[in-house]
């Protein structure tokens, strides 16, 4: 778990510090706080992390690491001060600290083609693995980035490394990719299954190297492989939960909507052990709302309260007032321990500066633009109506 953050001197933050929940983590803010920016730069240390273990020299590790950075922001330049903020004189700063007090931390000026690393590669920062999942829909871009005939350099100058790292993530195979059980692992039969019930059916990477998406849900069903003369033995022991298809045949994933596309990148990580609760790092999604049908919104709310749950720590960065009274709504905090905490950051009239109040309470948000925006929305409705009465 990420306990711990802190940027000075990087992109739009001069200073920033936050403590984070182990469960779920919402960062909130108008456009151009940094929102991304801060998703971004928790995958990369992350991504620094894993390059490390490869045994390179210092010299040698520094490039790779400061090239994986810019892969991920994608400035226009090809140096990574130019990540440093503007006006700063001193050096920019990113660091995380982890549950078991082991950091990963990078150093660099804005005159800086590379950039200096620190870690702890005995604790728990040595191996952060954050799985990013991008604002926009990644299956039906999955074939067009992967394709072998599509020249690389082009595929990176439209996509940062947000899009083509989870696209590879993606194509794993997972446990439903051919005999569609669910007993390898039962603590997440619920929560796939939900989010395949949320959609009708789920996305498979096919022969054509291709996400097809293929109508149906899962059941329980007898199985055959068990004996018959075991009729002592409980239901649940003689049956089998499998997916079972629906009508046509699978099509193309470009042919549904593009929010039943974000729920199946969700159900792929799970499926292939990307995302497994309580073992692999922390999941960041920016804007899950987006092209999201607002019904489809409270589940997918309860699908991320229940991941938690199970050990999963969540950051997500939106703009979406649905989503944040959802997970108002929704959390159970004294039966099911659940914990949310908002980080709202709002840029300072006196000086510009990037400031971040961080709360536990919902309440505490009426002051945010989005708070502020529908209930400026509320007040415009009642007026309406009054108008009409009174004519």
């Amino acid at each position: 778990m990420i306990t711990n953050l802190r940027f000075e001197n990087f992109t739009a933050f001069e200073g920033l510090q936050l403590s984070l929940s182990p469960r779920v983590n919402v960062v909130i803010g108008s456009n151009g706080t940094g929102k991304t920016h801060l998703l971004k730069a928790i995958y990369g240390l992350g991504s620094a992390c894993q390059l490390q273990l490869g045994g390179k020299s210092d010299k040698e590790l520094a490039a790779v690491i400061s090239q994986k950075f810019l892969r991920i922001f994608s400035p226009e330049e090809d140096k990574v001060g130019t990540l440093h903020a503007a006006g700063a004189q001193a050096p920019a700063r990113l660091s995380l600290v982890m549950s078991d007090e082991s950091r990963v931390a990078i150093s660099f000026s804005g005159r800086s083609k590379n950039l200096q690393m620190d870690l702890n590669a005995d604790g728990a920062a040595a191996s952060l693995q954050p799985v990013f999942i991008p604002t926009k829909e990644v299956l039906s871009l999955v074939r067009g980035m992967r394709h072998p005939s599509h020249d690389r350099a082009t595929v990176e100058m439209i996509f940062d490394d947000g899009y083509i790292d989870l696209a590879e993530l993606l194509v794993r195979p997972g446990f439903d990719e051919h005999l569609s059980r669910l007993e390898e692992d039962p603590r997440l039969s619920s929560i796939i299954r939900q989010l395949v019930a949320l959609v009708g059916g789920r996305y498979l990477w096919t022969n054509d190297n291709a996400f097809k998406f293929q109508p149906g849900l899962y059941e329980e069903r007898a199985d055959p492989s068990r004996s018959a003369a075991t009729t002592a033995q409980a239901y649940q022991d003689s049956t089998v939960t499998r997916f079972v298809a629906k009508g046509r045949e699978a099509f193309s994933s470009g042919m549904t909507a593009e929010g039943y596309r974000k729920i199946g990148v969700l159900h792929r990580l799970l499926c292939n052990g990307s995302i497994n609760p309580g073992k692999t790092s922390v999941l960041l999604w920016d804007e899950p709302e987006a092209n999201l049908n607002p019904k489809l919104m409270k589940k997918l709310v309860q699908v991320l309260l229940e991941l938690s749950r199970n050990g999963q720590q969540i950051i997500l960065a939106t703009h979406d007032y649905v989503l944040l009274k959802w997970l108002d709504l929704l959390m159970d905090r004294k039966g099911k321990e659940d914990h949310v905490r908002f980080h709202v950051l709002q840029r300072q009239d006196s000086d510009g500066r990037m400031a971040v109040h961080s709360t536990d309470d919902y309440a505490q948000l009426v002051n945010t633009g989005i708070s502020k925006t529908f209930g400026e929305l509320y007040d415009a409705e009642i007026e309406r109506s009054v108008q009409g009465i009174s004519l």
